[in-house]
C-alpha cells in the first residue's frame, strides 16, 4: 500500500513539476518561445530563437543604443576634462623648465585626443544607426 501511495504522490509531483517548469518558457527577455498552452493573443511577443537573427525586440535594442550612446558622451567629457588638466600640468612643467615632464604630459595629451577621437566617431556612428 505505501508503495503503490509513493508512487502516485511521486508521479503527481512530476507532472506538477513538469507544468510549472512549462510555463517559465516564455518569461524573461531571452525565453525559448511561447509556452505549450500559450496562445500568440496572450503573449504578444515572440521569444529568442537561435540562428534566425532576433535578438531582441525595438525597445530593447533602442535601449541598449542609447546606453552606449551616453556612455560614448560621457567617455568625450570625461576625455576632455582630463586633456584640460594635462595642459594645465603641461603649462607648470614648461613654467618650471621640467622638459621630460612636458613632453610625457604632450604624449598624453595625444593620446587622449586621439581615444575622444575615436569616441566621437562611434557615437557618431551610433547615432546614425537610428
Amino acid at each position: 500500500m505505501t508503495k503503490k501511495l509513493l508512487l502516485v504522490v511521486g508521479s503527481l509531483l512530476l507532472i506538477s513539476g513538469t507544468i510549472a517548469l512549462q510555463g517559465c518558457s516564455d518569461s524573461g527577455p531571452y525565453g525559448y518561445g511561447p509556452g505549450y498552452y500559450s496562445s500568440r493573443a496572450y503573449y504578444s511577443e515572440p521569444g529568442y530563437y537561435a540562428g534566425n537573427g532576433y535578438v531582441g525586440d525595438y525597445q530593447a535594442r533602442r535601449y541598449w543604443q542609447d546606453r552606449d550612446i551616453n556612455n560614448d558622451a560621457r567617455g568625450i567629457r570625461q576625455g576632455q576634462a582630463n586633456i584640460r588638466h594635462d595642459k594645465q600640468e603641461l603649462r607648470e612643467d614648461l613654467e618650471n623648465h621640467d622638459y621630460s615632464a612636458a613632453a610625457h604630459e604632450q604624449a598624453e595629451i595625444q593620446q587622449r585626443r586621439a581615444n575622444v577621437r575615436a569616441r566621437k566617431a562611434d557615437m557618431n556612428a551610433d547615432l546614425s544607426g537610428y
